[in-house]
């Protein structure tokens, strides 16, 4: 009894340890992927972001990278996936909200493209500048006022 329960205390640990690790390296290949994003790589980054995602398709935070790099390789439908996924990941992501309505707003899907920065607007209200400059542009494209 003694020997089972030291074994599946180590393989708790070593399984916690072992996802911390992961974590740390997701977050370090994002931030490699920023980094070469930043010079212009958008290639060499969306595949770091590949792997990223591969390493932790559980990580919002992957998903939303590799959907911002897609918008900036004019792949606007996989990047709509992307954002989607970071969503259905986590509720509470204005980064992906706004990542989603950048690449509607790049198709001329403008009324997705308000309902996501309204859901944005609610999560993050350190945007709200930004987000009621891009509002006021929809209205004015639409004829509409207010928001």
């Amino acid at each position: 009894m003694g020997r089972q329960f030291i074994y599946l205390l180590t393989l708790l640990f070593s399984m916690g340890f072992s996802t911390a690790i992961a974590q740390e390296s997701v977050e370090q290949l994002i931030a490699d992927a920023q980094a070469l994003s930043e010079s212009g790589s958008l290639e060499d980054a969306h595949a770091i972001l590949v792997k990223a995602v591969e390493t932790d398709p559980q990580s919002s935070h992957a998903h939303t990278r590799l959907g911002g790099v897609e918008l900036l390789q004019r792949d606007y439908k996989s990047g709509i996936k992307r954002f989607q996924q970071a969503i259905m990941l986590d509720r509470n992501n204005a980064d992906a909200f706004v990542g989603l309505a950048v690449a509607y707003l790049h198709l001329g899907r403008y009324t997705l493209a308000r309902e996501a920065l309204k859901e944005a607007e609610q999560l993050g209200p350190s945007k709200q500048q930004d987000i009621d400059k891009v509002l006021a542009w929809l209205d004015q494209r639409s004829g509409q006022s207010g928001h």
